[in-house]
């Protein structure tokens, strides 16, 4: 597996065990050197399944403990900034479970993306590409980079966010969800040399890292041609209705209306280009899941997220078969060879 050295993936999650496998895959597959997970008050099997892979040197996980009054997210990417995996590193990507990086270049890796590298860019925003529902009601356990291939036209309002790759993390005071604040680099921030540029190679005017930056574009700015970031937002309506009513990690807003799966559901156009990764992918997904413990904690945390879910509508366990398969499933599944304890870091 070919690696772009000191490049670094970061993660902040809560309770989201049952995508922590294709994610750890997909971003170990594109070439990215470090993963580091942040997690928070979880309830599900996912801190023994981020302890576990630790061991195994697949990632480096870490527990954090959020103030409840201010949004956990941002907390989370401050407490990031702080360890040595981040600032020592050379590239930082920051995204969610639902967001997959895809690039253009080359063989699609990301070696061939900063063989691109605009001279001079300090940070690359690659803009969304969003995929609905399909149609899709139930949750099931599934690849969700697989799942649908239906998606938002390419100037859609909902693609004009963000994600970016930042080039010497440390030259920021901390990475944003969707770019770096705080500039600590060489120079004024406003000095022609420093620089944010979009997936085209154009520059991203108006960038503030002292105010509140920027999460997109206009339209007319949407640009997919370096890179795109697949955000699977709803996958289905039950992800949809578990996470309705709930507070937004990165501003504690209640975002997740109807009118947010409303235009969130693009399904008007069709985009594979995920699918070219298949060989890559299924590789790196099968060195993780032959990992003993690994796929019978993943059973775990989908069973725990379909507990989730009956319990958010109102319905008895029962009425989902699956949480009883995907516990047997894990019964049936070899443990890992020394029980993943002690404390979380």
């Amino acid at each position: 597996m070919a690696t772009v050295p000191g490049s670094l993936a970061l993660l902040s999650v809560r309770n989201e065990g049952p995508f922590l496998l294709e994610w750890v895959a997909w971003y170990r597959m594109l070439g990215f050197d470090r993963i580091l997970v942040m997690h928070n008050d979880c309830t599900d099997h996912s801190p023994q399944l981020l302890r576990l892979l630790e061991r195994e040197g697949v990632l480096t996980q870490k527990k954090h403990q959020p103030d409840p009054a201010r949004p956990p997210q941002p907390q989370a990417h401050r407490l990031a900034a702080k360890q040595d995996i981040l600032r020592e590193a050379q590239w930082a990507w920051v995204c969610d479970t639902d967001e997959f990086l895809v690039i253009h270049p080359g063989e699609g890796l990301l070696s061939d993306l900063v063989a691109a590298w605009p001279e001079g860019a300090e940070a690359m925003a690659v803009h969304w590409k969003i995929y609905g529902t399909d149609g899709a009601e139930a949750w099931v356990d599934q690849l969700v980079h697989r799942s649908t291939l239906r998606c938002a036209a390419p100037d859609a309002q909902q693609n004009t966010q963000f994600k970016c790759l930042t080039r010497t993390p440390a030259h920021w005071g901390w990475l944003r969800s969707h770019g770096p604040k705080e500039w600590q680099g060489p120079g004024a921030w406003e000095d022609a040399a420093n620089r944010i540029v979009l997936a085209d190679g154009s520059p991203l005017e108006g960038y503030s890292p002292e105010q509140s930056p920027a999460n997109g574009t206009p339209r007319d700015r949407i640009t997919h041609e370096l890179a795109q970031v697949n955000h699977y937002a709803l996958q289905s309506r039950e992800r949809f209705l578990l996470k309705k009513g709930t507070l937004g990690a990165a501003a504690l807003l209640d975002r997740y209306t109807d009118d947010f799966f409303l235009r969130f559901d693009h399904n008007e156009d069709e985009d594979g280009a995920a699918l070219k990764y298949a060989e890559r992918f299924d590789a790196e997904y099968a060195r993780l899941t032959a990992i003993p413990g690994v796929l019978r904690l993943h059973h775990l945390c989908c069973a725990d997220y379909l507990m989730a879910i009956a319990d958010k509508l109102g319905r008895p366990h029962e009425a989902y078969p699956a949480i009883a398969a995907h516990r047997e499933t894990a019964q049936a599944l070899p443990a890992h060879s020394r029980p993943a304890k002690g404390p979380a870091t």
